[in-house]
């Protein structure tokens, strides 16, 4: 049992020893310095890119409005390049008055309901895929 004793102290002694040269010889502080750096690299990046990724969102919010003030100021009288993208904005802007008409038929029916009087059967934009 001395044995196992004397073993296991003498163990004890050497990581202590061992852990003990390692701080003296600043391999500790050399191992906090590189992380800690690292910890600052990784801190900036990230900084860094939510600054980025803000200024990106703001510079759409720019080119969205540019774009808003192209098509009002053209709206009539497109260039033969923007024309094609005219009529898209004209077809999205259509379907999205179908959809506001079919929502406030969709409302009204649910109030007629709740006031005692049946459910109006509405089109729904669903069933064909947006084609009437």
């Amino acid at each position: 049992m001395a044995d196992y004793k004397s073993i296991l102290k003498g163990t004890i002694n050497s990581v202590t020893k061992k852990a003990k040269d390692y701080v003296e010889s600043g391999g500790l502080k050399d191992a906090y310095d590189k992380g800690s750096t690292a910890a600052r690299c990784y801190a900036n990046i990230a900084k860094l890119t939510l600054q980025i990724n803000g200024e990106l969102e703001e510079q759409n919010k720019v080119f969205i409005e540019i774009g808003r003030l192209c098509y009002d100021e053209n709206r009539d009288n497109p260039g033969e390049s923007y024309a094609p993208l005219f009529d898209e904005l004209k077809a999205m802007d259509d379907r999205i008055e179908t959809m506001r008409e079919e929502l406030e038929a969709a409302k009204a029916a649910v109030e007629a309901g709740k006031n005692g009087g049946e459910y109006a059967e509405f089109y729904d934009i669903e069933e064909d895929g947006g084609n009437e």
